[in-house]
């Protein structure tokens, strides 16, 4: 049995991994787990599978008095994890970072659009008390559409990032030797530093005001910027109108609504009772 510590904030690769350990509670034991009080779907996660939700002191406190035994730590977190919690486990603390090593540490998405690489990827490596510098277990790239817009690369990168998570567990639990190359020199991204980046200048062209575009639409968050007398103001262009339209055409198209509206009418048939819901 292997016993795990789980620290993450909420994403679709995180809430799939909490999904696939919980699945393999024969082989694998979830010991605590550390989550934001608003990860809501993680939280309820936790709750129903019995797993202790506990605070980055909590830990401390329990693992100091030996009463808590860990082999390995799992994070998909988003802050720098210090060394007394990175000595709880035993055989080792890995991260799945959602983004190529060492080029794209931090915050990085966006760069690669930005710069046009063509690329991305996603990278399991082992922790330290820096942002992504730790050893490398597995560095996987993929292909990027050079239009790929910001949402759509950050749900490509954490399907494939719970891919390899998956992968990395199940040589773990067939008792694999992981991997671990050290990283060279790279590149980090801040918070601060793509904020920065969001705001389109004077000095911008067309075409560079497209790729910002592109690379800081991922709502509901801002995206790419203007500035008018201290007020900051999202700009789309027509390729995003035209994929905010696609979304809304999906789910409110009258074609749906039929579909929608015959469901209910076969549901109410089925119980002998009439049409509801339905106005002109």
């Amino acid at each position: 049995m292997i016993k795990v510590l789980f620290m993450a904030k909420e994403t679709l690769s995180s809430v799939l991994a909490l999904k696939f350990l919980c699945e393999r509670h024969n082989k694998v034991e979830i010991v605590a787990a550390v989550i934001r009080d608003n990860d809501l779907i993680l939280q309820k996660m936790c709750r129903e599978n019995g797993i202790s939700i506990l605070t980055e002191n909590e830990i401390k406190e329990l693992y100091f008095k030996g009463k808590l035994e860990v082999d390995y730590l799992f994070s998909f977190y988003w802050k720098r994890v210090k060394k007394d919690i990175l000595t709880v486990p035993n055989k080792g603390s890995i991260n799945f970072h959602p983004g190529p090593l060492p080029e794209a540490r931090g915050s990085g998405y966006h760069i690669a659009i930005l710069e046009n690489w063509g690329y991305w990827g996603v990278t399991a490596h082992y922790m330290d008390e820096e942002f992504d510098t730790g050893a490398i277990i597995e560095s996987r790239h993929f292909t990027i559409d050079h239009e790929i817009v910001n949402k759509d690369l950050v749900r490509i990168t954490h399907e494939r990032l719970f891919l390899l998570f998956e992968d990395i567990v199940d040589r773990i639990i067939h008792g694999e030797e992981l991997g671990k190359k050290e990283q060279e020199e790279g590149r980090y991204f801040s918070i601060q530093e793509l904020e920065d980046s969001k705001l389109i200048s004077q000095c911008d062209n067309i075409e560079d005001i497209n790729r910002k575009i592109r690379a800081f639409w991922n709502p509901p968050y801002s995206g790419a910027q203007i500035e008018i007398k201290g007020e900051k103001y999202t700009v789309i262009n027509e390729n995003i109108l035209n994929w905010i339209a696609e979304l809304y055409e999906e789910k409110y198209s009258i074609y749906k609504c039929c579909e929608n509206a015959a469901e209910d009418l076969n549901e109410n048939s089925t119980r002998g009772g009439g049409i509801t819901g339905l106005s002109n």
